[in-house]
Formats: structure tokens, sequence, C-alpha cells
């Protein structure tokens, strides 16, 4: 049976909400995912720097001495530029390292740098320290760099040298550790994001398979409903016709004989309109119940409405067999308790059908039974016709 989806969903808000949150993790999800590849792209780049930062000390170092050469005047005037170059790129880059700004990249672009903290800021703080005097010197316009001075710059330069590698070592490692940090963090958050999204659609199609399932049994009781007596829980016409119909069609193929019984009580509309419906539904399950006693597991009773009833018997043939059968439904009548509408006579009068000798079409035995039945009541009632 095909279910619409609107009944699937249940609550419109509810699924409307859970679809909308769905995609908002997702797109939450898509956001942290580009956020990481900015965020990598954007560490990659300082690392970059902090590793030019290496090169660029040890550029200056070198400049310096090539500049403090005796006999090469044009040399050192070439080395001393190299020197105020490489400085001073190495002094910015230091300064967008410690406050954040702008820095020139690798490839002469310019790159915005995020201030560093930590470990990183405090090699940072340290290598600008230690170049302030190279800074002060440069930033001076009047002052001259004669043979002594480069030296002395030189000399400075060797002297902490190592100190300074060491320090822009310390910043690459310190860059690389907090890029490697804040990915594992951003990771977590995706995944988070993630999960609670694979949570919520999991929780969406849960809802309508629950949804699904409540229908169908809603589905099921309403079927079963359908093809049960309300007052009597037993089978009632639409069952008995399915059911019947269904054993006739098996039992055409299979040569089989049987029986098809209907049932209608008497006195029964006296007694009712004397005692009240109280008492005759009481009457009517009774009956129901002590007819589903009497018949066999293969038989099938039904009330087809009022008190009029039928029972389908397979494989029941033979004048004897069918007697006894039409005895016992008779006694059980009889000996339904009558403290509640004493004074009034209750009995039972029964048509039979036999098939195959009567054909195996259900409304024909039915019509064959209900003829018989009314005979047996217009004979007195309490007893049993067979068409």
């Amino acid at each position: 049976m095909l279910i619409p989806v609107s009944a699937l969903i249940g609550s419109p808000r509810r699924l409307v909400t859970a679809i909308v949150l769905f995609v908002v993790l997702d797109l939450t999800v898509l956001v942290i995912n580009l956020w990481i590849a900015e965020q990598v792209a954007q560490d990659a780049v300082a690392i970059n720097l902090a590793g030019r930062q290496r090169m660029l000390s040890q550029q200056t170092t070198k400049a310096l001495l090539q500049a403090t050469l005796p006999g090469r005047d044009q040399g050192s005037a070439s080395a001393q530029q190299e020197f105020e170059e490489a400085f001073g790129l190495f002094s910015k880059t230091l300064a967008a390292f410690a406050d954040g700004g702008e820095a020139r990249g690798g490839d002469d672009s310019t790159v915005r740098l995020q201030a560093v903290s930590g470990e990183g800021a405090r090699a940072v703080a340290r290598a600008r320290e230690l170049i302030t005097p190279l800074a002060r010197m440069l930033a001076d316009p009047h002052h001259s760099w004669d043979s002594a001075e480069r030296t002395r710059a030189a000399e400075y330069m060797v002297r902490h040298n190592r100190e300074i590698l060491t320090l822009m070592n310390s910043l690459t490692s310190a860059l690389e550790h907090d890029s490697v940090r804040r990915t594992r963090d951003l990771r977590l958050i995706q995944t988070g994001a993630f999960l609670l999204a694979l949570v919520n659609f999991l929780l969406i199609v849960l809802g309508m398979v629950r949804q699904y399932r409540r229908i169908e049994q809603d589905s099921q009781r309403w079927r079963e409903i359908a093809r049960h007596d309300p007052l009597t829980g037993i089978a009632n016409r639409k069952a008995f016709t399915e059911l019947a119909s269904a054993i006739l069609l098996r039992a055409r193929g299979d040569q089989q004989p049987g029986v098809v019984m209907m049932l209608d009580l008497d006195g029964f509309k006296p007694i009712n309109d004397r005692f009240g419906h109280p008492v005759g539904d009481q009457i009517l399950t009774t009956l129901a119940e002590r007819l589903e006693a009497t018949a066999r597991a293969t038989d099938v009773v039904a009330r087809l409405g009022g008190d009029e009833f039928a029972i389908l018997c397979p494989m029941l043939h033979g004048t004897d067999a069918i007697t006894q059968f039409c005895e016992r439904i008779v006694a059980t009548v009889i000996d339904i308790p009558h403290d509640e509408f004493a004074g009034c006579r209750l009995g039972i009068s029964i048509g039979v059908a036999v098939y195959p000798e009567d054909g195996y079409d259900l409304k024909n035995l039915t019509a064959l039974a209900d003829r018989a039945m009314y005979a047996a009541k217009r004979a007195g009632g309490n007893r049993w016709y067979i068409a």
C-alpha cells in the first residue's frame, strides 16, 4: 500500500525544522572546511616567511662581512645595499609577526600576517630586541657607514647570528605547532557538526520509519476492525464473504465437500424489545462465543447482522455428520442462561446448503441456506432444514 508523504512526515513543522537544522549543519561543515583550507593556506605562508627569516639573517650577516672586505669599494657598496634590503625585509617581517599586519611574500606579493602568540611571540620579541641597534643605525639618515661601522655591525651580527637563527627556528616550530593545533580543533568542530548532521538525518529517517510503522499498524488495526463484528468480535459479513469465497475456490479445484449454514435466533425480537438492548447484546455475545466453541478449527463463524449468523464448514458431509453438528448448535442455544429473560422462549433456526451438490458459488449457497432457514422458522423454529 502506497502511503502519501504527507502522512509519513507526521508534523510538517517538526519535519521542516529537522530539515532546516540538517541544512544548517551541512552548510556549517562546508564553511568549516573552507575555513580550514584558508587557515592552512595562511599558516603555510606564515611558516614559509618564518623560514625565509632564517635565510635573511644569514644574508644580512654575509652582506655585512662582504662589505668589510678591503679594496672593494664598488663591491662594498653593493654588499651594503644587499644588507640594507635584506635587513629591512627581515625587520618588517618581524614587525608583522609581532603586531600583525602586511608583509612582502616570497613572490613579492603583499600578504597579511596574524600576530603570533606564546613561544613564537617571545622568539619574535627577542629577535627584535637583538636587531634594534642595527635598526636604529639604519633609521638615522645622518649616520655614516664607514669601514669601522661596517666592521662593528658585522661583528655584532656574527656574535648574535646563532641566537637569531635559533629564535627563527623557534618561531617556525611555534607556527607549525599552532597550525597543527588550529587545524585539529577545526577538524574536531567539523567532525562534531558532521556527526550532528548525521544524527539529525538519521532522526528524520527513523521518524519517518516510525511514522510508517504506526500508519501500518493503524491500518492493520482498522482492517481487522473492518473484518470483525464490533459487538461479538467474530467475523462480520465482509470477512465471511472473503474467507468463504477463498475456501470454496480451493474446494472447487479439489472437489471437496462441505456445507454453508445460515442461522437465525427464534424469539430474539420480543426479548430485545421487552428487556432492552443490553440483554439482547449479551445474548448475541454469548451465542457467538458458543458457536465458535462448537465449531471446528477449520470452520468460519460470522455474524451477518442483527441476530443472523453464518457458518461455513469445509469437509463436513453426510447427513449424520450434518445432523450431529446442527443438534449441538441447537443444544447450545437452549442452554444459554435465561434468568434475565425468564418467561421468553429462545431458539434457533438453521438452514443448510451442501456443496458440491448445490455448487460452489457462495451467493447461491447462502441463498439456498437462507431459504431453508426460513422454512425451518416457519415450521416452528428450533430446528434445521437441508436445502
